[in-house]
């Protein structure tokens, strides 16, 4: 066989992938003129970041990526584009809700009572939202089966078929089913807190209070988070709260899709410890027992 044939045949592709892939991450970092979202994440969390060996795809599913220096597999590939795409959501979202809390709650709270009794017109803005967003990541959708075990729990309870279920409330389900579990999957911030806090749930008192139960657990990662900027987050989603006072069948839904959560299944493996212990923007329960 010659000699070029055989060097073909050893190439292995999974490698080739990964080499060139970096090679482009290169390439498109020194063509920019504004960093990537996702550069500039790094950068602000000051990450290391580890050169990729090994992706592998188990059969019971998610993906492994194996890092140089890492003892464990990260749950995952944080492929650029979808990571970029996340980031962008998330920021327009903390923009918006940012905006709302400044201009309206923070400001006059007659403002705030007059937005509030508007319903009609907040949910539709809710709804368009939703679906706005949806539009955004529907294309860059990966397989249910490759997200990590956490976020294919979440997936399988946001899809279960609830009885006399209306199709618009069926629709708004399923987009933010996509939408949670895109930003989940792509983001270890995120899904690393989302399991942290998990591990405090309640079920049953979410089910009699929802809105107390979550304000609960973001008292819980306010008393975690190292920075003021990530508190101020926080007090921003507690102030998102507020629209479950207006719209009781997305509360319902939530109360129906957690209720299904196996938090076994939700819960930081060995393997995100692993990757929760460097951070330095946030203090895991686990750290503290």
């Amino acid at each position: 066989m010659p000699e070029k044939e055989q060097k073909r045949e050893e190439v292995n592709p999974q490698q080739a992938f990964i080499e060139n892939w970096q090679k482009m991450n290169m390439i498109i970092q020194a063509m920019r003129e504004t960093p990537a979202l996702s550069d500039v994440k790094r950068e602000e969390e000051n990450q290391d970041v580890f050169p990729l060996t090994k992706v592998e795809f188990p059969e019971e599913g998610g993906i492994l990526t194996y890092m140089e220096g890492q003892e464990y597999p990260y749950r995952g590939f944080p492929y650029f584009e979808f990571v970029e795409t996340m980031d962008k959501i998330k920021k327009i979202v903390k923009g918006m809700v940012s905006g709302i809390y400044h201009n309206i709650y923070k400001g006059n709270k007659a403002k705030l009572l007059t937005f509030l009794s508007i319903a009609w017109a907040i949910k539709r803005i809710f709804y368009a939202g939703v679906y706005t967003f949806y539009r955004l990541i529907e294309r860059f959708k990966i397989k249910p089966i490759r997200y990590c075990q956490a976020i294919r729990e979440l997936y399988r309870a946001f899809s279960i078929e609830r009885k006399d279920e209306k199709p618009k409330i069926k629709e708004l389900r399923i987009m933010l089913r996509e939408l949670m579990c895109m930003i989940l999957e792509f983001d270890n911030a995120y899904r690393f807190r989302f399991q942290d806090l998990m591990e405090e749930f309640n079920k049953e008192n979410f089910k009699k209070s929802p809105i107390k139960e979550l304000n609960r657990l973001i008292d819980i990662a306010i008393s975690r988070e190292k920075t003021q900027e990530l508190k101020d987050m926080w007090t921003l989603m507690k102030m998102g709260l507020l629209y479950l006072k207006i719209d009781k069948k997305l509360e319902k839904m939530l109360v129906d899709v957690f209720s299904q959560i196996d938090l076994e299944k939700v819960k930081l493996t060995i393997e995100d410890k692993s990757y929760c212990r460097p951070r330095k923007d946030y203090s895991f329960g686990f750290m503290q027992k």
